[in-house]
Order: structure tokens, then C-alpha cells, then sequence
């Protein structure tokens, strides 16, 4: 989510939406002090397996192979999101993993934010990563992962290539041009062997803009990527998904074999055949992508920084083809603003149940924002989400 657009006034949610109270607080703590969870309460407090809150936002859930000690690798569903512990900047991307999805351990922060540019030289755990690198490269490592540095919505897939793992995450930060908070707009792409990590940050870049015979929605800074996230086909091509030209235009390029940059350089990228570029000057973020039943499906916010608003779906037989719009996929009250939430994943569990997974952002708390996983359908080729206040896949 772009923090640089904040709408007052109409469509802001009232405050009971974006908070809980006390009641519904000890209710849902007293549900996971329980033990093992067997359903998904969307929007309630949720604790991993050791009792500690869920820090994930701006997620990604996946099913890929983890390594467990003695069993090797093991094939589970690995959560990474943003750890918003101390507000939301420097945030480190957190990994969790689970067997049923309703129950999760913690992996840990997975690619650390650098508290000083000091710690590039001096902690053995940045020294381990970072070492060899010269004075000027650490100081662009730590103006990437720095205190002050934006890390926002972090996914990671699995690269069988190279038996790896990838992580891409919102790059941002002041430049030398501005100093504002958002003026970076990249892509940022770090690799482990592991995806309990550390992951090593590669660099971060910007990527795909409008071809020359198409109208640009923001010529005056090209291939910015903001909200961004990656989609894994079933051909085994890796796509980025971001919103770029100040938030206005929605791009999806393919990825190279290693998953760690465009498969084409944006000077030599063809469009319709390296990338497209979707809904010029519509306003959207968070793109969250699934192919269900052989159709693409791409969820869509509008830009009302913290705020819920409403959701927009797109559907298309091809990635790089036409695609049409098919509306809110939200029914039933409470559907106007998505059911209080902001797209960040749209996931399959192997019961074949597919599962919309949203934020609900709480601006007075960023640590206290909420999890809200719903069940989602696909009928004459329109998907559909629907509330249920507790459910099971």
C-alpha cells in the first residue's frame, strides 16, 4: 500500500472497523490459548504456535519445500510478510510455516533491516553476508535495508533451478533528488538457501515502462514498482506483478530462469510479449494474482493509504492477452470496501479451496492490523468472495 495517498472524508471506514474492542480481544486471545486451531476466524487476533502475534502484513502464502531437521525437505505452506513490531519503517520480512494453515510456527526474520550503517561493518550477522563488499557497495546496502528504508509487502518463491530461494519486496526511500519517503519506487531482490534465510540482498531495481506509442500515465519517472507481488505459473515462469507510473498503471513482466530480474532488459522489452501493461491511469495497488480453472484472475485496490475502498477484479484466458474487467469480487454486506481489508494474496489449499487473503490495516496500531482469509470461487468465469465470520477449507 502507497502511504502517499491518504482520501479524507468519504471513504473512510468508521473507527469500529479498523479497531477491536477489549471484549472481542480477550474472546479471540482466550480461543488461541486453546492450542490447536481448527478454523479460520477472519480479522480476530491470531498467535502462532508459540503464542506470539502473527507479524505478516502485506503477505504472500505459498506451498513450497522447507528443510526440517531430520526429515529433509518437507513440503509446506510458508507465510512471509512484513514484521511491523516497530511501525512501519526498516520492517523485516518474517517467514512462518505451517501444515494445515490454521496452525503456524515461526521462522524468524528472514531478511533483517540494518539498524546503523555500522552494523554492515561490525555484527557477525550483516559481516557473514556483507563482508567482502566494498565501503560504496554497503552503503547502497544499507541505504536499501536501512532503519529508514521502506520494506514492504515481501513474497518469495522457490526456485527448483537452482534449489533456492527468491525474495522480492517494495523498495523505497529519499534520493538525492527528494526527500521523501517514497521517491525510490523499486524492486528489491534478495536470495538464501534456505527460506528460513538469511537472505542476501542482490540490489534492487526499477523496471518495465510504457512503450513509446502508448500514452504514460507519469513519463517523468519511468519503471517505478511499487505494491508488487510474484506469481509462479504452472509452466514454471515466474512473474512480478506491480503498480507502477505513480500508482496508476498495473504491470506483470516475466521474470528470468533464476527469479531474480526481468527475463528481458526494459530497453529491449517487447510489450505484449516480455510484459504488459494494464489499466493505464485507473489508480490501483496491491495486485494480488492466481490462475484458477485455466483463467487469470488479478484483484486490485484503489489508493486510499490505510484505508479500505473499494476492490476491483480483472480476468483474461492470458497473461500478456485482453483482459476484461469484471467488478467487485465481494458480495454480501459489508462488500462495498472488502469487507474491511486490502488485497495482498489470492492462494489455493490442497483441498482445492481457493483463499482470498486480505489486510485489515489499523492506523493507530500498524502491529495490531489483522488478518482476514476468505473463501473464494470461480463461477462463469467470475470470481467471488464471500464473508463467513469462522470457517474451515
Amino acid at each position: 500500500m502507497d502511504r502517499r495517498v491518504i482520501l479524507l472524508g468519504f471513504l473512510c471506514l468508521p473507527l469500529s472497523l479498523a479497531s477491536c474492542s477489549k471484549g472481542e480481544v480477550y474472546a479471540n486471545a482466550s480461543y488461541v490459548a486453546e492450542g490447536h486451531l481448527t478454523s479460520f476466524r477472519p480479522g480476530s487476533i491470531w498467535k502462532d504456535e508459540a503464542g506470539e502475534f502473527i507479524q505478516a502484513h502485506g503477505g504472500q502464502i505459498q506451498r513450497m519445500p522447507v528443510p526440517i531437521e531430520g526429515q529433509g525437505k518437507v513440503e509446506k505452506y510458508v507465510w512471509i510478510g512484513e514484521n511491523k513490531e516497530n511501525g512501519s519503517r526498516g520492517d523485516p520480512a518474517r517467514m512462518y510455516y505451517s501444515d494445515d494453515l490454521y496452525n503456524w510456527k515461526c521462522g524468524g526474520d528472514v531478511l533483517k533491516s540494518v539498524d546503523s550503517r555500522e552494523a554492515l561493518d561490525d555484527d557477525p550477522y550483516f559481516v557473514a553476508l556483507y563482508g567482502e563488499l566494498s565501503k560504496e557497495k554497503k552503503d547502497h546496502v544499507y541505504e536499501v535495508l536501512g532503519k529508514e528504508a521502506v520494506i514492504e509487502r515481501p513474497k518469495m518463491l522457490y526456485n527448483a533451478k537452482n534449489d533456492n530461494y527468491v525474495l522480492w519486496f517494495h523498495s523505497d526511500g529519499k534520493t538525492a533528488l527528494h526527500d521523501f519517503a517514497y521517491d525510490a519506487g523499486m524492486s528489491g531482490v534478495a536470495v538464501s538457501e534456505s527460506p528460513f534465510g538469511p537472505f542476501k540482498l542482490i540490489d534492487r531495481y526499477r523496471l518495465n515502462h510504457c512503450p513509446a506509442d502508448q500514452f504514460d500515465a507519469f513519463p517523468q519517472s519511468k519503471g517505478e514498482a511499487r505494491d508488487m507481488n510474484l506469481f509462479l505459473d504452472d509452466d514454471g515462469k515466474a512473474y512480478v506483478v506491480y503498480t507502477s507510473e505513480n500508482n496508476k498503471t498495473i504491470y506483470i513482466s516475466r521474470l528470468n530462469e533464476d527469479f531474480t530480474y526481468l527475463d528481458v532488459e526494459p530497453t529491449l522489452a517487447v510489450h505484449k510479449k516480455d510484459f504488459i501493461r494494464l489499466f493505464p491511469s485507473s489508480m490501483r495497488e496491491a495486485p494480488a494474482l492466481a490462475k484458477i480453472e485455466g483463467r487469470y484472475y488479478l484483484i486490485t485496490s484503489s489508493t486510499t493509504g490505510w484505508d479500505s475502498n473499494v476492490a476491483s477484479c480483472w480476468s483474461s484466458d492470458s497473461l500478456f492477452g485482453e483482459w476484461q474487467i469484471d467488478g467487485n469480487p465481494f458480495v454480501g454486506e459489508g462488500s462495498t470496501f472488502a469487507f474491511d481489508t486490502q488485497s495482498t494474496c489470492l492462494f489455493e489449499a490442497q483441498s482445492g479451496t481457493w483463499i482470498y487473503y486480505g489486510d485489515r490495516w489499523n492506523r493507530n496500531d500498524i502491529k495490531d492490523s489483522r488478518y482476514v482469509w476468505l473463501p473464494a470461487k470461480v463461477s462463469q468465469n467470475k470470481l467471488s468472495v464471500t464473508w463467513k465470520s469462522e470457517w474451515t477449507y
